[in-house]
């Protein structure tokens, strides 16, 4: 009864409020609600988030609209949304406002259901009391039909939950609390596995020492040592480095610099280090002291060719070759294969080593910069540029030859942008190892040079939500011809001259049957 009462309300509302005056159910959502006269501030957040477009789609889509004054009672001003950070917010509350599929008012009842929202949290539905909510909200007015969902009148801003806080940080390396080092590469179960034994039998061998029992090595050092080993928070990009205990000279070469503050702070960074071992073998190389090389004055700009912005994991890497710009601003050759990672040759012994500001790459190698061109500039190696305007690509898509380089580029943008491979034409799902630019930026040079026939997907990791992906179309896009064999059809000559000749065989048979009569 009380939810027949409910429905009952609804109708009436429908006749008084005016959404359902100008309401078009051939026209799609974001349409209908520019007319309403009482969406004004709805319609105005989701052209400054760039959701206008997606919402056009084909859905089907279930929006909840807050009204003008719903806007109003929440204070939201979108002059104030000018930051990458906060136009993300905002994306976040309006896609909260969002379902994929049409819920209907008649799969609202007294208990309780959830859905979830596009951003990814949920949504309550429920009627109390011959109303309907969604959350605290009421429906005002339900069942609006469009062209590509359903809207149902909320007369308040819903507001997305608060992300939870972790309890503590994780943990991340394996720290001994006794020497201050850590154990490169051991995972919390190799941690975990350090035990000091006496006369301990494995197999016919008896041994005595720091034992683990993941790995089964055993090391000469003392109980207190071995018994030190913790699975600890990562520290930053320069205490890590210090605590490895290889990367001795690397770390007295940025301290020199003056480096260590900024790979100590709050940015990430991706550092590719090279041990002691690659340091004295490029010494020797060169020629040099590492006296000579601390006081070059070349030394920052060394030392910066080891260094990307932003946190890329191995993972993050793609097959073949890519192309990113170091902060000393000349570019890194990375090449993923079977082999394994390597930098401009030199090759990545140990990856993802965590830092609480990023990731480090131990290399075999030290890697020199390129000498800086004193003659002709060269010319562009890009065959095409991609760049963005607002939350979208330009172009979206475009087509390339086999063997062609694609640039993604763009200098001080108004947000950040980046490019990340997805599994298909608008997919949100990312590829694992799928071409990846690093954290998004706002000033960003990428290449990557394609060598077969593909279609690649890709989207910008921050404006995933406002609909902005891409398309590289090369050579023949991977496609697989299977169109069906040619046959006669009624443009073909064939087909033309048999229908010829059964006319005029008819018409002959017609005359004699004629004369004959």
């Amino acid at each position: 009864m009380r939810k027949l009462s409910f429905l009952v309300i609804l109708a009436l509302m429908t006749v008084i409020l005016p959404l359902s005056a100008v309401a078009d159910e051939t026209k799609d959502i974001p349409t209908n609600a520019s007319g309403t006269g009482v969406h004004d501030s709805l319609v105005a957040a989701l052209a400054h988030a760039g959701l206008v477009a997606p919402l056009s789609g084909d859905g089907p889509f279930t929006v909840f609209a807050p009204t003008d004054d719903a806007f109003a009672a929440a204070g939201i001003d979108l002059s104030t949304y000018d930051t990458d950070e906060e136009n993300a917010t905002l994306v976040d509350i309006l896609t909260y406002h969002v379902v994929v599929g049409e819920t209907l008012s008649g799969a609202i009842s007294e208990n309780v259901i959830e859905v979830t929202a596009y951003n990814g949290d949920t949504l309550r539905l429920y009627l109390d009391n011959g109303s309907a909510f969604v959350n605290d909200a009421t429906i005002v007015q339900a069942d609006v039909l469009s062209s590509n969902g359903v809207i149902h009148v909320i007369d308040t801003v819903l507001l997305p939950p608060a992300d939870e806080e972790p309890e503590g940080p994780p943990g991340e390396i394996c720290y001994n609390v006794a020497t201050h080092t850590i154990a490169v590469g051991a995972d919390e179960g190799t941690c975990d596995g350090y035990m000091y034994v006496e006369n301990y039998s494995i197999g016919e061998e008896e041994i005595t020492g720091c034992y683990n029992t993941v790995t089964h090595e055993v090391t000469n050092t003392t109980q207190a040592i071995c018994e030190s080993f913790m699975w600890a928070p990562s520290v930053d990009i320069v205490m890590t480095a210090k605590a490895t205990t290889i990367h001795t000279t690397l770390v007295t070469a940025v301290e020199t610099a003056s480096l260590d503050e900024t790979l100590s702070g709050d940015d990430n960074f991706t550092v590719f280090a090279p041990t002691d071992a690659a340091f004295g073998a490029a010494l020797e190389a060169l020629g040099l002291t590492a006296e000579q090389l601390l006081a070059s004055e070349g030394l920052s700009d060394i030392l910066l060719y080891h260094v990307i912005p932003g946190k890329i994991l191995s993972s993050d890497i793609a097959e073949g070759e890519t192309i990113v710009a170091a902060a000393n601003g000349d570019n890194l050759t990375i090449v993923r294969n079977d082999s394994g990672v390597y930098v401009n040759g030199a090759a990545v012994t140990l990856a993802n080593v965590p830092a609480s500001n990023g990731i480090i790459h131990v290399i075999d190698a030290v890697l020199l910069p390129p000498a800086d061109e004193t003659t002709e500039v060269e010319e562009d190696p890009c065959d095409m540029t991609i760049s963005v305007s607002s939350t979208r690509f330009v172009p979206t898509k475009i087509s390339v030859d086999v063997g062609a380089t694609v640039c993604w580029s763009w200098e001080n943008a108004d947000m950040a942008h980046n490019v990340r491979e997805v599994n298909g034409d608008k997919s949100t799902t990312y590829v694992e190892g799928g071409l990846y630019s690093g954290a998004a930026a706002t000033t960003v040079m990428f290449k990557h040079t394609f060598t077969e026939n593909t279609t690649f997907y890709y989207v910008c990791e921050p404006h995933i939500g406002a609909n902005m992906f891409g398309t590289v179309v090369v050579g023949d896009g991977g496609a697989v011809d299977i169109s069906p064999p040619l046959r006669d059809s009624e443009d073909t000559p064939g087909f033309l001259l048999s229908t010829f000749i059964l006319a005029m065989i008819g018409a002959v048979l017609f005359t004699r049957r004629t004369n004959e009569s």
